[in-house]
């Protein structure tokens, strides 16, 4: 009988079965020893939920990590299950029949012979319906499936942190060197996330340089579904990378990229943590607007502008047809001052057409607590000394403005001159654009 209920035991079985298996009933029709019944395993649904996150977690998660992060170790501090409706009851009754300890010890034995190798449960505190803000601050969450349209009946989310794990023994492989810094030009990063204050902004000129919610980070970003290094900015080729190494993923204007992957970030990029930007919840999904601002001399100079060469290339007038212009060596073929929700943020034109919006395709991305600004709002098509030859799409819509003057549909916008846009709408701050010459350029 002892073998037969240790057996039951490594299935992790008789933990879900106390209540149909009785020693002092244990007897057959015919009054025989050593009979156990069929059982009913009550809380199957819950035992299913848990083990199936646990494995995926072992086969998926922490493989793909260790790929990278070779000698580290993950921390287990919590896990999280709810339930919808109809599972709430037997969640329940199942809290309330297993006490804490049978939980943990419950989990530590899912967890196997990763427990010490990959894993460390020495932090590992218990099994529950909630925990406190305070005691998830210094963890990651690891859940499946953040977007799926239907919702399971339970949902399990681990809770925990990856650290330096032992140091590697002479025959492993060496530790990888420390990535040396390296200038680049300034990058503005407009943050809306979990801070208090709102909407925020940092400024970089050194890479790589890591995003994250942990206080070590380059750049540190507050949300529930930012890990602890999200994601790393680099510069090389005269363009600016992402590398993904977050655990609930990350998107790139829209588009997810691949865990472990890099891609090349276009001025203006938005970045969202978790899902695809923030939908106005930046506490969980932070949402990051990826500016390049005006590139460097040379390393330690001073932020005068770069002189543009003489090949830039100058667009036609407005009676003639219109092409894409690249500035030459990244030099800007004019600056926009902006005021918006952000703040003052400058943006460098550095190719024709130039597009201004706040869909997150533009090459300025207006912030979204300016609503009165279209999706997409104005096209800069040429420039000249005399300004820019502007497409004005808003114009029927939420309006461009000179003044007190209303703008045309296509209008040429002076150096100099302010424009704003979504004067008309009433319920959200306006965006006021000045169009300038490049230093060097007159």
């Amino acid at each position: 009988m002892l073998n037969s209920i240790g057996g039951l035991w490594q299935r992790i079985g008789s933990a879900f079965e106390r209540s149909d298996i009785d020693g002092s009933e244990a007897h057959d029709a015919a009054g025989g020893v050593d009979a156990v019944r069929p059982t009913t395993t009550r809380y199957a649904p819950i035992r299913d939920a848990v083990q199936r996150r646990v494995k995926t977690f072992l086969r998926q998660d922490v493989v793909s990590h260790l790929e990278i992060g070779f000698n580290e170790i993950f921390l287990l501090h919590y896990i999280e299950i709810s339930a919808d409706k109809q599972g709430a009851p037997m969640l329940a009754d199942f809290l309330q029949e297993f006490p804490p300890e049978s939980r943990v010890h419950w989990v530590k034995k899912l967890l196997g012979p990763a427990v010490g190798q990959h894993v460390s449960v020495d932090q590992f505190l218990g099994l529950d319906e909630e925990f406190s803000p305070a005691e998830l601050a210094e963890t990651d969450p690891f859940e499946d499936q953040l977007n799926q349209v239907a919702v399971p009946l339970y949902r399990v989310i681990l809770h925990g942190r990856w650290e330096s794990g032992p140091a590697p023994q002479a025959q492993e492989a060496p530790e990888a060197p420390e990535v040396a810094r390296q200038d680049g030009p300034r990058l503005r990063l407009s943050i809306q996330d979990g801070k208090e204050g709102g909407a925020h902004t940092k400024e970089i000129e050194q890479f790589p340089a890591v995003l994250g919610s942990s206080v070590h980070a380059d750049v540190e970003v507050s949300g529930y579904y930012a890990s602890a290094r999200h994601c790393t900015l680099h510069w090389e080729g005269q363009q600016l990378w992402l590398a993904d190494h977050s655990t609930n993923g990350t998107w790139v204007d829209g588009v997810r990229i691949h865990r472990g992957s890099r891609v090349a970030l276009a001025n203006g990029a938005v970045l969202g943590f978790g899902r695809d930007r923030g939908n106005a919840e930046y506490d969980r999904y932070p949402a990051i607007q990826a500016q390049l601002m005006r590139k460097l001399e040379a390393s330690g100079a001073s932020g005068t502008p770069v002189t543009p060469s003489c090949s830039t290339p100058v667009a036609p007038g407005i009676g003639a047809p219109v092409a894409p212009a690249v500035a030459s060596e990244n030099a800007p073929l004019a600056v926009l001052a902006i005021i918006d929700a952000t703040g003052s943020p400058k943006n460098d034109v550095l190719k024709l057409p130039f597009t201004i919006g706040r869909g997150s395709a533009q090459n300025y991305v207006v912030p979204d607590a300016n609503q009165g600004v279209s999706r997409e709002h104005l096209v800069i098509e040429s420039i000249d000394r005399a300004g820019a030859v502007t497409l004005n799409r808003a114009v029927a819509r939420n309006g461009t403005f000179a003044g007190s003057q209303a703008l045309p549909e296509r209008f040429v916008w002076r150096f100099g001159q302010e424009i704003v846009l979504g004067e008309k709408w009433t319920n959200a701050p306006v965006v006021r654009i000045s169009l300038q010459q490049v230093e060097g350029s007159r």
